[in-house]
């Protein structure tokens, strides 16, 4: 199965833009094995320059629902009764995985001035020439 939604919202708090990627569903003795592989992008905020940003994130997870307590996985994921599998928690967990610790816009992000706070992406400010010379 191949999903594709402009923006995604996982429940509570994170929401995701192009969120697209398959799932490919197996039977196995022991219960449904899932296969996922999806990419987007959240919206972060740079830790240098404080900028808000696009983050693209990528994950790929191989888990087992159990069709009973004997076939339980460390994961602790069952087949629920009705045999309706929500991927959201699941896809929400591997995402914020993935989310980098210290987020940033670029690698080379020059961030802002300890002094008057301009941002030095965008311009050089008085304080910046004074320490270059």
């Amino acid at each position: 199965m191949h999903f594709e939604f402009p923006e995604l919202h996982l429940h509570p708090d994170f929401d995701l833009q192009s969120f697209s990627g398959g799932v490919h569903l197996s039977r196995t003795p022991q219960g449904v094995m899932v296969q996922g592989d999806f990419q987007g992008s959240a919206k972060m905020e740079c830790v240098r320059c404080l900028t808000e940003f696009s983050q693209p994130l990528h994950v790929q997870f191989y888990e087992l629902f159990a069709f009973n307590a004997r076939s339980v996985t460390e994961s602790g994921l069952m087949v629920p009764d009705d045999g309706n599998i929500d991927l959201a928690p699941l896809v929400r967990e591997y995402m914020l995985l993935e989310v980098p610790i210290r987020p940033m816009c670029r690698e080379d992000c020059k961030g802002l001035c300890i002094v008057c706070g301009a941002n030095l992406n965008l311009e050089t400010c008085e304080h910046q020439r004074r320490i270059a010379i």
